[in-house]
């Protein structure tokens, strides 16, 4: 469920990347901001039908609609995780995506209302989708063995490429064949059906599970630490301030922001270059689009397979292990991004050094991303919301530095340059990480105790120091 959750939230996400094509007048726009460099590919009959588009928004505009989601995904990571801590994940990340979905089925009447309400929509919608992520990794403190840890986070963290990977073709030919409305009527009804099933069937942790053994309980909590003290009560704060003044905590937060960059920038602008660079039809340029996406979700999950058995074989250690998969996760897609900048009208190359930067990429998942359950088990939820806000500013940032790139021409060069920024930020992601990352868990890790009360019964807590 974790994995169909993240799924829909990527659905949600990324339906717009492709339906914009579709819903923006293209004849305002490609008079003075038009690549001819590429022989035509099918595009001038997507042109054709698109020069009715009802919507005469330049290349800031869209950079704005296509980031803007994230202005409320960032704001909602904590306070999701905490929420998360508090009534569990069922309720947060349920209620979180039926609200999103309905949202999702009315985007068509927002769209044609106005521009602005467009934008506060698609505002809103990140805003109850930025607790998805941090919920699912808090989730994992309660229902991850150790050393499953790092296949099950990367399991369901590959619904997001698989979202990503089924949405972009099957966008292009919803809305070629149906119109841009039901791209956004088809991903929003997946994902209302989605969160009805999640509420009627989930549990927030092993032990409040009706249908599972007690054999399975009992495995789940002794292997993540279930401590036993005799005292009435130890209450703990988090530790703030030690987590902001963290190096390795800080590492994390550059690794995730870097991967971030270069990902969102892809993400919400691969469709476009497809279509303007490289001249397909709309269809053919989502279904290209996806290629990636397809390789991603395989990297993420492999990926986090072969880093448990690694682990638990003791061929590397947690710390060397995290590393090397960052600095794969962030060189590799570096340089093939950079690549595809220079080989002109070559598809094939085109699409296998895109494919091959995004791929690598997912080696960040089983790298930094999941380094916040190795640092401090306890806050892992929090620690990624943390870490989740700051790597979504690119989700705002990127599209918006790209449109701005494109206003003085949609050429091959004006491209370059947005591939040479995100390669940029890939190496600083990648060497912070290599020299402040650490997987072992911190001293502030179980709180900051503020009381200790008399000895009468017990409290569980958990401790993660056996990773």
């Amino acid at each position: 469920m974790g994995f169909l959750g993240m799924f829909n939230v990527y659905s949600l996400r990324t339906n717009l990347s492709v339906a914009i094509v579709a819903m923006v007048n293209s004849s305002s726009e490609s008079e003075g901001n038009a690549s001819n460099v590429c022989p035509d590919r099918g595009q001038s009959t997507s042109e054709t039908a698109n020069s009715n588009g009802i919507f005469d928004w330049n290349s800031a505009d869209q950079g704005l609609l296509l980031g803007c989601y994230f202005y409320g995904y960032i704001v909602s990571n904590v306070p999701g995780a905490w929420l998360a801590r508090r009534y569990g994940i069922r309720l947060v990340l349920g209620i979180a995506m039926l609200l999103s979905s309905i949202i999702t089925l009315f985007t068509p009447l927002a769209a044609r209302a106005s521009f602005e309400l467009f934008v506060a929509l698609r505002v809103m919608l990140g805003f109850l989708q930025g607790v998805s992520f941090p919920t699912m990794q808090g989730a994992w403190g309660l229902w991850a063995p150790p050393m499953e840890r790092s296949a099950l986070i990367s399991a369901h963290v590959s619904g997001a490429s698989f979202g990503t990977c089924v949405t972009l073709p099957l966008a292009g030919v919803i809305a070629d064949e149906a119109g841009w409305e039901a791209v956004f009527y088809v991903t929003g009804s997946v994902a209302l059906l989605w969160s009805l099933v999640w509420l009627g069937i989930i549990h927030n942790s092993p032990s409040e599970h009706p249908r599972i053994s007690e054999q399975e309980k009992s495995y789940i909590n002794n292997s993540i630490g279930v401590e036993t003290y005799k005292q009435e009560g130890v209450k703990r704060r988090t530790p703030w301030k030690s987590m902001l003044t963290s190096l390795p905590l800080l590492a994390i937060l550059t690794g995730h922001f870097a991967s971030n960059w270069g990902n969102y920038t892809l993400l919400t602008m691969l469709p476009t270059y497809m279509s303007s660079i490289l001249k397909f039809n709309l269809s053919t340029s989502g279904f290209l689009s996806s290629v990636p996406y397809i390789l991603q979700w395989l990297f993420t999950v492999i990926g986090g397979y072969i880093t448990d058995v690694i682990r638990r074989r003791g061929l590397a250690s947690t710390n060397v292990i995290r590393k090397v998969n960052t600095a794969l996760g962030l060189g590799i897609p570096a340089l093939f991004l950079v690549l595809a900048g220079y080989i002109g009208c070559n598809v094939a190359a085109a699409v296998a050094f895109f494919s091959i930067s995004v791929a690598f990429n997912a080696l960040t998942v089983p790298g930094c991303k999941a380094n916040t359950v190795d640092i401090a088990p306890k806050y892992g939820g929090i620690i990624y919301g943390m870490s989740n806000t700051l790597a979504n500013i690119p989700g705002f940032l990127a599209p918006q530095v790209v449109g701005l790139l494109l206003l003085d021409g949609n050429s091959l060069t004006q491209w370059q340059t947005v591939f040479w920024i995100s390669a940029a930020i890939y190496l600083a992601g990648a060497l912070v990480y290599l020299i402040f990352g650490s997987a072992t868990e911190q001293s502030w890790a179980k709180g900051d105790i503020i009381s200790i009360q008399k000895q009468e019964h017990s409290l569980s807590t958990v401790s993660m120091s056996k990773l």
